[in-house]
């Protein structure tokens, strides 16, 4: 049998399930590469400020409770933000689906039962390795690929694709 390697026209396929803990690792693998949410520190000073001057400048205390509160529920928000992101995911249409993962030496196609993706690598812009799966960046917008669905041909494929600067 020979190695994919060899052949002309290089194929990988492999399926994943879209579960939580795949939500999770991508959440941590895209955080950990500098795409994590920083926190809105403008928008909870004004909300403060402007509570405050509701409170105590115009007298409007149940305005100013409210716009103090929502700067409480942003804090919130960016605490939880994980469990948020995993939770609603998980609850999406696309939870549970099988995806399937085909890799040439063109492309990167995903395809399950509510949508396909195509990522031509002469059309990618940046191939990010991360300890568990790979960031896949196209018009300036992140995807995650796993490595656990992934082959050790498959892996050792798009690592070298990540050395070439594709």
């Amino acid at each position: 049998m020979s190695s994919p390697k060899e052949n002309e026209n290089l194929s990988f396929q492999s399926q994943f399930k879209l579960d939580k803990a795949y939500y999770k690792e991508c959440f941590e693998e895209s955080e950990a590469n500098g795409l994590a949410i920083k926190p809105k520190y403008g928008l909870l000073i004004l909300l403060v400020a402007l509570g405050f001057f509701a409170i105590y400048g115009l007298q409007e205390h149940y305005l100013g409770n409210f716009l103090i509160l929502l700067a409480v529920v942003e804090c919130l928000a960016f605490y939880y933000r994980k469990a948020w992101w995993v939770t609603r995911q998980a609850l999406s249409r696309a939870a549970g689906n099988v995806v399937t993962v085909s890799i040439t030496d063109n492309q990167i196609t995903t395809k399950a039962s509510h949508a396909e993706f195509c990522y031509a690598f002469n059309a990618i812009e940046k191939l990010i390795e991360t300890e568990r799966g790979f960031l896949v960046f196209q018009s300036n917008k992140p995807s995650y690929i796993s490595k656990s669905g992934l082959s050790a041909e498959a892996i050792e494929f798009l690592s070298q694709k990540v050395t070439k600067n594709i």
